[in-house]
């Protein structure tokens, strides 16, 4: 019987395979006269077309605003393409400056705030932004954070979200946001910060109120952020000092936080706009030790698409315009400038820093680095996110020990290619990067950055600074500390 059955079935199999192969032309010839002879509205033309016309991702936030009626949330930031690094590339030196011995140690600490008592150092010029517990991340991708930020010797910020105090034990050097919402506002919590920065906007989400339901988050965040059973957490539009209602100046806020916290650094943290130097004005008349811009690929958990597509100007855009105003306004040596915004890794953060960054800001690639060791116990059935991101009734619980040592070694090979690139730049310590040891790939990044084209002979080029000469060279070519925009 088995040798009939099999038999049979291959028979079936033969005749459906010429069955096929017969009718292939024929439907090939069918479905091609359809798609010439009738209209385009009638054919699968149209499904092509409209995808080419409207995107795949159009067509989903297009779907979800037809399913709830709802604003449409999406984290991690804008997917349009934006004025990147990409387009820069570093200058190696190799005979007409000769490149650092593999032997030579190489400075990466940098300080903000120099000004304050109780300046902020860090063996890099890296930290981790501020992605609020409750708000964006669960409490146990918070404390893996803290604890690769103490072992890589780098500053966590709180982000919006309740201070917790596990994870300020933890933390190397801990900065607390001060902003738009009603927690956190104790003293005894606010002399606890390294640095207490001002949150007034970031760039997925510029200045502007956000109100969660009460379901949204557990019963230990509503006590952190001491709000009852039925109570919203609420981040107001404006800055205030005792009454949502009533905003106060900038620079009331700077000196009540003084008064609190005297010796530690004031920043500002904002998202970056057109109107960039203007707020930059308001920035340093208020007083503030550090600037933190946020460009529009910033990102954060709960952004609004049409906030995180359609407002802002790119990260680079924004370093570069702010370190140059902050010259202008002789103002450099000042205040410390730090960037954040769609930076992945070494050489973004290098090439910030060689425009005039003091410090960047990494908040999506850290969290991807947090769940490198869980990620196959999310996908393929949900995104790796889901180990981190906060829900009131989590799916996947993230191992606090695993996501640390994930980040940290991250962090410690970023060190490791920041190290390398420095000394491949002819150079020993991060502080000598300087716009001339970049080139542009592209004539309207030269022109945007003020850095060289590629496409030229160097010596046809003036640089990349007008009117400021290169720093003297020391002893094989290898520039003196302080580069062309930095007085240290």
């Amino acid at each position: 019987m088995f040798w009939v059955i099999l038999g049979a079935g291959l028979v079936v199999l033969a005749l459906a395979g010429i069955l096929v192969w017969w009718s292939i032309p024929w439907l090939s010839r069918r479905m091609i006269h359809h798609l010439l002879t009738r209209p385009m509205s009638d054919t699968w033309a149209e499904l092509y077309l409209s995808m080419r016309s409207t995107p795949p991702v159009d067509f989903l936030y297009s779907s979800l605003r037809a399913n709830t009626g709802d604003k449409v949330i999406r984290p991690l930031g804008s997917a349009r393409p934006a004025h990147g690094l990409d387009d820069l590339a570093f200058v190696p030196a190799q005979l007409a400056r000769r490149p650092v011995l593999e032997t030579e140690p190489v400075e990466l600490a940098v300080t903000l705030g120099r000004h304050r008592p109780r300046p902020l150092t860090f063996s890099m010029p890296l930290f981790l932004s501020g992605m609020a517990y409750g708000l964006a991340l669960t409490k146990e991708a918070r404390l893996a954070l803290a604890t690769a930020s103490g072992e890589a010797r780098i500053p966590l910020n709180s982000g919006q979200g309740p201070f917790l105090t596990e994870e300020r034990a933890l933390a190397y050097r801990y900065i607390l946001q001060f902003g738009r919402w009603d927690w956190n506002r104790d003293p005894d919590i606010l002399r606890q910060a390294d640095m207490i920065e001002i949150q007034v906007g970031q760039g997925a989400m510029p200045g502007n109120a956000v109100i969660a339901t009460p379901g949204e988050v557990g019963p230990e965040i509503k006590r952190l952020m001491r709000l009852g059973p039925d109570q919203a957490p609420i981040i107001h539009a404006d800055l205030y000092l005792t009454r949502p209602d009533e905003p106060a100046a900038l620079r009331d806020v700077v000196d009540y936080l003084r008064q609190i916290h005297p010796e530690v650094p004031i920043a500002l943290k904002m998202g970056a706009g057109n109107e960039l130097e203007r707020d930059l004005d308001v920035a340093l008349d208020a007083g503030v030790d550090v600037i933190v811009i946020d460009g529009t690929e910033g990102a954060t958990g709960n952004a609004p698409i049409t906030l995180s597509d359609h407002f802002g100007i790119p990260s680079l855009m924004a370093l570069v315009r702010a370190e140059r105003h902050l010259r202008i306004t002789h103002t450099r040596d000042d205040v410390d400038l730090v960037i954040s915004g769609g930076f992945r890794e070494p050489g973004d953060f290098l090439k910030a820093y060689a425009l005039g960054a003091d410090a960047v800001g990494i908040g999506t690639i850290a969290m991807f680095a947090l769940a490198h060791y869980q990620i196959t116990e999310a996908v393929p059935l949900y995104p790796p996110t889901d180990l981190v991101f906060y829900r009131a009734n989590p799916r996947i619980p993230l191992d606090v020990e695993k996501a640390a040592r994930g980040l940290s070694n991250f962090l410690e090979s970023c060190r490791t290619e920041m190290t390398i690139a420095i000394r491949t730049m002819g150079h020993t310590s991060v502080h000598q990067l300087n716009p001339q040891d970049l080139s542009s790939l592209d004539p309207e990044i030269a022109r945007i950055t003020g850095v060289r084209y590629a496409g030229h002979p160097w010596a046809h080029q003036s640089p990349a600074t007008p009117g400021q000469k290169p720093s003297e060279k020391a002893p094989h070519g290898i520039r003196k500390a302080g580069g062309l925009h930095r007085a240290r």
